[in-house]
């Protein structure tokens, strides 16, 4: 079975949003039990300022949250979440953007979010869909993005559901 994947890529720092977006998916999954063995979220958190206590502490509770998700809702044939804390090569970036039907870009503030643009710049194809966050500078830019506001996890979860049905739908007209 094909799954549905939802991206999420950032460095580990607090401005990104990481736990509102990993509330939010849970969020989804919760009110979503028929997405259940259908979709994943395939999480790169690119390890930032490894020295400070903070970062660490940070580091410690998205480990935590995606390890509640998983155990709560993953199954022997279905992990939710796919979590990788490393840093990545541009061209293996590239592979990954590539992949993801929906990338969930949720910052709570930043200037210009790269990620997003290069999401965008590898779907050559004309698919994939985008959740920005309207904290971004590139939300201005990416007109097509659906906006949001990271620090609302109903939000959130209504948009994955939202695409998800919107992309499903779309493939059966197709």
């Amino acid at each position: 079975m094909k799954y549905k994947i939802i991206l999420s890529i950032d460095r580990l720092d607090y401005t990104k949003g990481i736990v509102k977006r990993l509330e939010g998916y849970e969020l989804f999954l919760e009110q979503n039990q028929q997405w259940h063995k259908k979709v994943v979220l395939l999480m790169v958190v690119v390890p930032s300022r490894v020295g400070v206590e903070y970062y660490q502490q940070m580091k410690k509770q998205i480990d935590e949250l995606v390890g509640k998700i998983n155990g709560r809702f993953g199954s022997i044939d279905w992990t939710p979440i796919v979590y990788q804390s490393k840093n990545i090569p541009f061209d293996e970036l590239v592979t990954i953007y590539t992949a993801g039907d929906v990338a969930l870009i949720t910052p709570l503030r930043d200037g210009m979010n790269l990620i997003s643009k290069e999401y965008v710049a590898c779907r050559t194809d004309g698919t994939g869909v985008l959740i920005l966050s309207a904290m971004t500078g590139s939300a201005k830019e990416l007109s097509e993005a659906i906006l949001i506001n990271p620090n609302d996890v109903v939000e959130i979860a209504s948009s994955i559901k939202m695409l998800l049905k919107c992309q499903l739908k779309s493939k059966q007209d197709g």
